[in-house]
């Protein structure tokens, strides 16, 4: 028998009617059953007072799901919109017939739980729960914990709370300062006696073993013992240390520590202490306001820069007015905001008649931030110090503003983004909902920025960042991480498909023509799209997986977006593999050149060799070069690879020369990113003057394609390099798109006829009509040429007729090894290949 199913006693169907009615409505929660038409069947009391129906709407017969849905949508129960539209889209959920749960908040301010679960017949159930006062208590016992880490934030004193065991459970930012920690050295559970060692290390406890303190404090910790002590740092700061034992019933369960600078309270002190020409004399010389009160709180001294701070006249304080008379003085001009003058100015005089040591900042109305700090006098009265901070905290609001956005476009940059990523994150989590993450990269921000100067670059990205804020609700995260690269947070995601819609909006913003220095520049983003939690479960592993859909959209194109899929991360995780292994092969230069032999076409004589690069992957295969030469230029690396495949190859050739074989020559490939490279021509000469070649002996082969990228400054290097000496050749010529006003201006020696051409010039008549014409092209500009990817002695045969200057192919040899061509060559008839 099925596991799922349940079994009553055997019941009369008028008793088991009944039982059922008597469960349903003695159930504490909200309960409506319909059949499979989305007809009510049932439903108790307790649903009815939850949902505010009246009881007509049940008579003469049950409603449907649809009646109840239109009774709903009328009385706003769904919030603003066409009912027609509210329905029906409810409706075509239900018709889903799936398992939901959700939050529902009525108009009347309470808030359901909504659980709904299909039938086996068809129909479904809903049961409602009354969460009013538990969302009521959630909600207040945030706030206040959001107040208490506001206060322990905003405490003037550093402050450190540790467990029974001495580790730390909460501190604030001062107690760093305090007691001069490094960045890192505070974290949660730090143990005690790792914090202290620091002081230790530092002599600050005395010059003994700093372990013999650190352990000393640590038994006296454990004691927990209340204690109030004064203790002056080497830096000169004095700070008051209060301890207090944390108790739990009868149970100590932690210890908490202030720490009070009062390094300005007891210089202070000090100077109260000095005669009165002295304190008038400082007050005349100080760069901060002063006012002084006697006990009977009448003005006894106020400096110029008092008055002017706090906006009184001279006349007004000659006249040495009482305090009271400031005091109300200031509160009819609206200095302490809208009050009752007369109750607030007798508030304020009880309490300097009381004075007490404070230190506080008032704003002014006209902006000005006075700091005030005020201490009670010996004989009594009070003296104050006013100082104007308006720049300072100006100032802190502009780092705090910088420290947290974007400095060109103003966005959350990626300290803030990260921060409220993990907020975010731990949202989700808590509530079981979902988020998704897109990444963005511009396809064509390089191209701006070479071709129109980085100030319209940065134009550019003000006014792309723009459009992305105002494409996403005001809850949702827009961050620039650097560069052209931007980061959307969808926040509280109901549907996955927003996020698609979201993506598709923004390459429609985006691809909006942006109107810069009098040009229309045209703009296309590449974004990947990943989802918590299923691509992953924390910021760190959302940002990877947006960051690698995003690298699979730009290789479809621009303008395109991807959502994230395991087979993505394989994929990212063979190619990050592969580049550790290129960039460990650079370093150790452990390439591989392998030689194909270049041939006289008539006589077969061997003229000279192709140096080609290979390289052995750690597993033992060996990786194409189109596989991984692309991927050394995105790197940065192909300078080195082509450099070392220079060396090698003209090491080898050196060795021939100097075996008497002094005809042979060296071609060598050059890539795009090595013929922008302005120190190619130096490298070429120093690495001929080292093996002691003449550049006519080295022949470089620039594609078609690399050549017409930049003609005008290809002309420029490539003449930097024939002035060396050494020959230049167009490879595979044909394949793409060339201007033949700019091929008669390379400065060229010979053109390689693509294998592409040869391949099948035996059959296609189009093939050896492309050859004809490319021979006797090259031949008219002074141009020889070598036939590439020969394979059969028809083809052969072909060129030759052609008069076709060169060839090689594998009619003749594969690339090899310099050992096994070595022997190759040998095998020549002797060697008179050569």
């Amino acid at each position: 028998m099925s596991p799922n199913k349940r079994y009553i006693g055997k019941l009369a169907p008028e008793q088991a009617l009944e039982l059922f009615h008597n469960m349903l409505e003695h159930m504490p929660v909200g309960v409506a059953l319909f059949d499979g038409e989305f007809r009510m069947v049932a439903i108790n009391q307790t649903a009815l007072d939850m949902l505010d129906f009246p009881a007509e709407l049940f008579s003469p017969q049950m409603p449907t799901l649809e009646d109840l849905l239109w009774f709903n949508a009328r009385r706003g129960e769904y919030g603003p919109g066409d009912p027609e539209t509210l329905v029906r889209e409810r409706l075509a959920l239900a018709a889903k017939r799936e398992a939901h749960r959700f939050v529902r908040h009525r108009p009347d301010g309470k808030t359901m739980e909504v659980i709904g679960a299909p039938l086996p017949g068809g129909g479904f159930v809903s049961i409602y729960t009354d969460i009013t006062e538990r969302e009521r208590a959630t909600a207040q016992i945030n706030e206040q914990a959001l107040y208490l880490r506001s206060v322990l934030a905003h405490l003037p004193q550093g402050i450190s709370v540790f467990d029974a065991q001495l580790r730390l459970k909460c501190w604030n930012d001062k107690l760093l300062d305090v007691l001069g920690l490094p960045d890192g050295a505070v974290y949660p559970d730090v143990p005690f006696e790792d914090l202290i060692r620091y002081p230790a290390q530092r002599g600050e406890y005395g010059p003994d073993d700093p372990e013999t303190y650190v352990q000393q404090r640590r038994e006296w910790a454990l004691r927990f013992e209340p204690h109030r002590v004064e203790r002056t740092r080497p830096t000169g700061r004095t700070h008051l240390v209060e301890g207090r034992p944390m108790v739990a019933g009868e149970r100590t369960v932690g210890f908490v520590t202030s720490y009070t600078d009062i390094t300005e309270n007891k210089a202070r002190e000090a100077a109260l202490a000095e005669k009165n020409l002295l304190l008038q004399a400082l007050a005349d010389n100080l760069p901060c306001g002063v006012s002084v009160f006697d006990k009977n709180l009448h003005l006894v001294l106020m400096n110029d820069q008092a008055i002017r701070l706090l906006g009184f006249t001279r006349a007004l304080v000659d006249q040495q007015p009482h305090f009271s008379d400031l005091a109300r003085f200031n509160a009819e001009r609206g200095e302490y905001g809208q009050v009752d003058v007369e109750r607030f100015v007798q508030g304020l005089t009880e309490k300097a008649l009381h004075p007490e040591p404070h230190h506080v900042e008032r704003v002014r109305p006209n902006g000005v931030v006075i700091d005030l700090v005020g201490e009670p006098l010996p004989g009594g009265g009070f003296i104050t110090i006013y100082s104007d901070v308006t720049e300072q905290r100006r100032a802190a609001r502009a780092i705090e503003h910088l420290a947290h956005h974007d400095t060109l476009t103003g966005l959350a940059n990626r300290y803030a983004l990260e921060a409220r990523l993990d907020q975010v994150v731990a949202d989700a989590r808590r509530h079981d909902r979902r988020l998704a993450v897109l990444f963005l990269d511009m396809d064509n921000f390089k191209g701006i920025n070479d071709s129109l100067g980085h100030g319209v670059g940065d134009e550019f990205l003000r006014a792309i960042a723009q459009r992305l804020r105002a494409a996403v609700r005001d809850s949702d995260i827009v961050a620039r991480l650097g560069g052209d690269e931007f980061v959307v947070v969808l926040t509280e995601l109901q549907d996955p498909q927003h996020a698609l819609t979201v993506a598709d909006k923004l390459i429609t913003r985006l691809n909006a023509p942006v109107h810069l220095a009098g040009q229309e520049l045209h703009a296309s983003a590449s974004i990947g799209i990943c989802f918590y939690p299923q691509d992953g479960k924390d910021r760190g592993s959302l940002m990877q997986s947006a960051d690698i859909a995003m690298y699979q959209a730009k290789h479809l194109g621009k303008g395109h977006y991807r959502c994230f899929d395991p087979a993505m991360m394989a994929m990212a995780t063979r190619r990050a593999a592969m580049e550790r292994a290129l960039k460990e092969t650079v370093s150790l230069k452990r390439f591989a050149v392998h030689y194909q032999p270049l041939l006289d076409c008539h006589t077969r004589q061997v003229l000279g060799f192709e140096a080609l690069v290979r390289w052995e992957y750690p597993t033992g295969q060996w990786i194409a070069p189109l596989d991984f030469i692309p991927l050394s230029e995105e790197l940065g690396l192909i300078d080195q690879i082509g450099e070392l495949v220079l060396h090698v190859a003209c090491s080898a050739l050196a060795q021939w020369h100097r075996e008497g074989h002094t005809h042979l020559g060296m071609s060598v490939n050059l890539s795009a990113v090595q013929l922008r490279n302005p120190r190619l021509p130096e490298q070429i000469a120093q690495v001929l003057k080292d093996h002691q070649l003449p550049g006519a002996a080295l022949t470089l082969e620039v594609t078609e394609s690399v050549a017409m990228q930049d003609p005008d400054a290809c002309v420029l290097r490539l003449e930097e390099i024939r002035r060396l000496g050494v020959r230049l050749a167009i490879d595979d010529f044909g394949t793409g798109y060339s201007s033949l006003a700019y091929l008669k201006r390379l400065p060229l020696d010979s053109l390689k006829l693509d294998r592409s051409f040869v391949k099948d010039l035996e059959t296609n008549p189009n093939d050896a009509a492309i050859c004809t014409a490319t021979i006797s092209l090259a031949h008219h500009l002074g141009l020889a040429v070598v036939a590439e990817g020969v394979e059969t002695e028809g083809q052969h045969a072909f060129l030759q007729s052609l008069g076709c200057d060169m060839c090689q192919g594998y009619l003749f040899s594969r690339p090899q090894p310099l050992e096994a061509l070595r022997q190759w060559l040998d095998g020549q008839s002797g060697g008179s290949a050569v």
